[in-house]
């Protein structure tokens, strides 16, 4: 029965105090300014990670990847067929060497 009794004490005593919260006043003004506030934030937020997907920055880029590619394609044209399979079997040993050797 003890613990009963602390019970509805700490109960009673909860109900005391939501009793005694009174209302706040608040400027009229305040959600404005508060979400005028939010939004200068979140504005410079987005500025500066807005500055990364310009389109200028975007064809930047698409341009470099058009030029590595021609310049690519271009040392893969100057390299002969003959010369990239010879460069393979020497590299694996499939090459058949034909130069004499002294013991033959």
């Amino acid at each position: 029965m003890k613990t009963n009794d602390e019970m509805n004490k700490k109960v009673k005593d909860t109900f005391d105090a939501m009793a005694s919260i009174e209302e706040v006043k608040v400027s009229p003004f305040f959600k404005e300014n508060v979400m005028h506030q939010i939004r200068q934030a979140s504005e410079e937020v987005q500025e500066a990670t807005g500055s990364w997907f310009t389109p200028q920055l975007q064809l930047v880029t698409l341009v470099a990847i058009v030029i590595l590619n021609i310049m690519a394609f271009n040392s893969l044209k100057e390299t002969t067929y003959d010369e990239s399979l010879s460069s393979f079997a020497e590299s694996y040993g499939l090459s058949t060497n034909l130069e004499t050797s002294i013991i033959n």
